[in-house]
């Protein structure tokens, strides 16, 4: 389920695309560690399998079990695509703000 742009707003980019740039940026930024890195490309071919809502689940439980730092940056992303799917409540109970780092 997306939310509708507001009359006057730029158009908002897909949930899934943000979700998966979110992942693809946290991949090469994780590169020396093979266990979360296959786990975000998974995240990706979610999407691409259009799974957005599954993935966007997936990549929040990723970060709380692997506890890796997330920039604040990719956390924005990942809140905006949350708002978009009507997720934010669960993003928030994976607890990934927990991991953000300013970079």
């Amino acid at each position: 389920m997306h939310l509708p742009n507001p009359p006057g707003n730029l158009p908002l980019e897909p949930p899934g695309d943000i979700i998966c740039s979110v992942a693809l940026r946290m991949a090469r930024r994780l590169a020396e560690h093979a266990q979360p890195v296959r786990a975000l490309a998974s995240v990706v071919h979610m999407v691409e399998n259009d799974e957005t809502e599954l993935a966007m689940d997936d990549i929040g439980l990723l970060i709380q079990w692997f506890q890796f730092p997330v920039l604040r940056s990719e956390y924005e992303d990942l809140v905006l695509a949350a708002e978009q799917l009507n997720s934010l409540e669960s993003l928030a109970e994976t607890g990934v703000e927990r991991f953000v780092v300013d970079g």
